[in-house]
């Protein structure tokens, strides 16, 4: 990953000066903390998963914990890949070869494998699912950002290079400072693009792709809310005050 954001720089031509960082005492995908304090995402996730807020306590920044806590006990969380089987196998079962092939990154003939690994299954989760499916050409990663597609309903030709290549239709304000607030007011002076404070405020397919994936998130809540559903629409700015 730190490869593409280094060819990204290079394309821009940024100013941006990258730093590496030597990871020490916890491997990329450890599955087990090796260390008391540090210990991988990965491994993090897994405790979290098997033994809830207690067992990840010693790897996280007490202010990161507050904030899980408060979530899980408002039903926003825990959301794993798990909670998302239900809709992302509706799709799988629903869909022909031929409409799986239509969404992005399902390539070269990645639809038929995945139409011939859903009968092998013991259990219809996506863990059992990514096992099935995954080789030495097609990594973990690589089947995640194609199962999270197939679940978004993301079309190829959306997200294709020369459709990225013209660049976003709008800024979206989702917090500001009173400082940034005086920002805002400049940027609607001088900027080219138009500054979306409320999502109701303007329809285009960018936008109905975030609105999109805001809801499928929302829906895979222990707590399944209509408020949480429609958040990302409905959802003005955080305004702070005083910095």
């Amino acid at each position: 990953m730190g490869l593409h954001y280094l060819i990204a720089l290079q394309r821009l031509r940024s100013g941006i000066a990258p730093v590496t960082i030597r990871r020490r005492a916890a491997g990329y995908s450890d599955l087990a903390p090796q260390d008391a304090h540090i210990a991988s995402a990965t491994a993090v996730r897994r405790l979290l998963k098997d033994g809830g807020l207690d067992s990840v306590a010693p790897y996280l920044p007490p202010a990161t914990a507050d904030i899980l806590a408060r979530e899980f006990a408002a039903g926003r969380g825990p959301v794993t890949w798990e909670s998302f089987a239900a809709p992302l196998f509706h799709q799988l079962l629903l869909a022909t070869p031929e409409q799986l092939g239509a969404v992005h990154e399902v390539t070269e003939g990645l639809e038929h494998r995945l139409k011939k690994a859903l009968p092998q299954l013991t259990q219809p989760t996506v863990t059992g699912l990514l096992q099935q499916l995954k080789t030495k050409r097609y990594t973990h990663t690589k089947l995640q950002r194609m199962l999270l597609h197939i679940l978004l309903q993301h079309p190829r030709e959306s997200l294709a290079p020369e459709q990225l290549a013209q660049g976003p239709a709008y800024l979206r304000v989702l917090g500001f400072t009173d400082t940034g607030q005086r920002l805002l007011k400049q940027i609607k002076r001088s900027g080219t693009l138009p500054l979306l404070t409320r999502a109701a405020g303007l329809e285009h397919p960018q936008l109905d792709l975030d609105i999109r994936a805001a809801a499928v998130y929302a829906n895979a809540m222990p707590r399944r809310q209509v408020d949480e559903l429609l958040r990302e629409y409905r959802q003005p700015p955080i305004q702070t005050h005083g910095l």
